[in-house]
């Protein structure tokens, strides 16, 4: 046996196939931004490598017979932030409004949330042939972005910028109707899933409130996250807050826990931390201090903060939470605003 034979495996693995697309797809939003234009060159050659890695981990995965649960969970979120990174910079860059990416991500996250979540489950979902072309008509559309991005410099290419550059919100209104379509299908198709109780209960964890220590610090970490992606604008990030308050709702009346507060329900400091920011600057110092008061209050529950404890049922178990928010937000208010 040569050296390639034993090790092809190591170094060509579908996991680090995979994992490679998505630490690809982290580096590409700032290499866009750049303006240089052979770090865009560059961008391009790591995105279409990033591309080459879907085909050929699933290919190699299947022919030699190397499908992992690990695999199927990373697989989704390397595609994501390889087509999303892209995406949002462009919007960035104005090539068109942020707002065209919002439909897309929204789709991404939730979709890819509830796939995580049977996953675990052991319902292992394979992709459908409209997320198929989806994915088609979204690379296509990170290309075009690219081929903009590269010939906009050159006045001598001025026919050809002015027909990709119209070419480019055609093909993003394509896009974001197949992104819809293809999520809701999805949804809809394995409906019969969003019953289960421990769906509901993945739910109500967001997904991190399982790990063994400090679920509590997890979930505000999670809502910290959800902050930094919703703060631009003020009507989504309320769309947000609203929409997990009342799926968590929703969730909570499908577990049947003999603890009325099980430890693993992070939802409500995922919204505390909503209410903590709600307009406030962000930077790290706003962040940081932010994020220690909400833990801080939410940990030690000072009156009348443990009262809200009191209120039966799911209600009061966000509650204190959105106390604890408050409580951090007035702080913050007095020093930042």
């Amino acid at each position: 046996m040569t050296f390639w034979d034993k090790y092809k495996f190591r170094i060509f693995h579908p996991n680090v196939l995979t994992i490679s697309r998505g630490v690809i797809g982290l580096f590409l939003p700032a290499m866009i931004l750049q303006r240089n234009p052979w770090v865009h060159l560059l961008a391009l050659f790591l995105f279409i490598m990033g591309g080459v890695t879907d085909y050929w981990d699933g290919k190699i995965a299947r022919k030699h017979n190397l499908e992992s649960p690990l695999g199927r969970f990373i697989d989704p979120f390397s595609d994501k932030i390889l087509i999303l990174g892209p995406l949002v910079a462009f919007a960035a860059l104005n090539f068109y409004s942020i707002w065209w990416v919002v439909p897309i991500v929204v789709r991404e996250i939730v979709v890819t949330f509830c796939r995580t979540g049977w996953l675990i489950e052991g319902k292992s979902l394979g992709a459908e042939m409209m997320g198929k072309r989806k994915f088609g008509f979204q690379v296509a559309m990170v290309s075009v972005g690219f081929l903009y991005l590269l010939i906009k410099p050159f006045p001598i290419l001025g026919v050809l910028t002015s027909i990709v550059y119209y070419a480019i919100p055609v093909l993003m209104i394509i896009t974001i109707f197949l992104t819809l379509v293809s999520g809701g299908t999805f949804l809809w198709n394995q409906r019969a899933h969003f019953a289960s109780e421990a769906f509901n209960r993945y739910v109500l964890a967001v997904g991190v409130g399982f790990l063994p220590k400090a679920p509590g610090t997890w979930g505000s970490l999670f809502g910290l996250l959800l902050v930094f992606l919703t703060r631009w604008n003020g009507y989504l990030y309320g769309m947000v807050f609203i929409f997990l308050m009342v799926w968590g709702a929703l969730a909570y009346r499908k577990i049947t826990d003999p603890d009325p507060d099980p430890q693993y329900i992070v939802i409500d400091e995922v919204c505390g931390i909503f209410v903590t920011f709600m307009l406030i600057p962000w930077t790290w110092v706003t962040a940081s201090l932010g994020f220690l008061l909400f833990r801080l209050f939410d940990i030690f529950k000072p009156f009348p903060i443990r009262s809200l404890e009191r209120i039966p049922g799911y209600w009061g178990i966000l509650a204190d939470d959105l106390g604890a928010g408050f409580c951090a937000w007035i702080i913050l208010f007095l020093l930042f605003r």
